[in-house]
């Protein structure tokens, strides 16, 4: 048994580490995703991104969508016009486009609607133009992407294989650590109600490990020693519920036992 507990603790730590770097990672992600700001695009030179804005005009096709660009190196492809997702508004969708020439640098790329400038302005872009890759990394708002050139999602969708497993074989343990403290008349206390004249605590000895009603068990501590004795008043096939006094106190992780300390 003291082997299967040392395995079930050390499984529960490696768990323990995956799920902090699953949440660290889905953190990152999230708070990297409210961080960026949706009308700046970091490009190096040759790539392009996805763009897109909402209307409060009326658009019937793209040819009805105007921009301007403060370099003739960079383009704007509107592909599509739609509904938004969320309010219903007219969408425009396409791609921002930067050439092989183009130098480091921030440019501005302002989109409108053709002949509506004064009561519905465009919308202004910041396209910001990198020397490197070195210097474009620099740009990421995600810790995990700038430091290690990993998508924190990516990072994520690793670990979760890791920790759905584990927990499962954790259970599988603790079953088996049961089994083995209950052929041994023991059993961990896990839970405990508070009462007027004490407590009750319930554990997994029943009927079936031979415990019956009025059954006196000795109550130990983690370090296993001996508290006192508790006296059984419920008992199904597999758990028991038993009366503490008030002078003891109780937690759960103690341990009963039908042998005699």
């Amino acid at each position: 048994m003291e082997k299967t507990i040392r395995m079930r603790s050390a499984i529960g730590k490696a768990a323990a580490f995956f799920c902090v770097l699953l949440c660290l990672s889905v953190l990152d992600a999230v708070v990297a995703g409210f961080r960026q700001p949706v009308r700046v695009f970091d490009l190096l030179p040759g790539t392009s991104s996805g763009i897109s804005g909402i209307m409060a005009e009326k658009v019937e096709n793209t040819e009805e969508i105007s921009h301007t660009v403060s370099s003739d190196l960079i383009r704007l492809s509107v592909d599509s016009i739609q509904k938004g997702h969320w309010f219903g508004d007219n969408m425009w969708q396409g791609r921002v486009m930067v050439s092989p020439d183009t130098g480091e640098g921030e440019y501005s790329l302002t989109v409108g609607v053709e002949g509506i400038k004064k009561l519905k302005p465009p919308v202004n872009f910041l396209i910001r133009v990198h020397k490197d890759y070195a210097s474009y990394r620099q740009s990421f708002k995600s810790v995990i992407k700038r430091h290690l050139d990993i998508s924190p999602w990516i990072l994520a969708a690793s670990f979760s294989p890791l920790v759905v497993p584990a927990f499962v074989y954790i259970f599988f343990l603790s079953g088996k650590i049961e089994r083995i403290m209950a052929g041994q008349g023991k059993a961990v206390v896990y839970r405990v109600k508070k009462s007027d004249d004490g407590c009750e605590i319930s554990f997994g000895l029943g009927a079936a490990h031979g415990i019956r009603t009025d059954t006196s068990l000795a109550l130990l501590n983690e370090d296993g020693k001996p508290l006192g004795t508790v006296v059984v008043h419920n008992v199904s096939e597999t758990d028991s519920v038993a009366r503490v006094g008030p002078g003891c106190t109780v937690k759960p992780g103690y341990t009963v036992s039908l042998a005699v300390r």
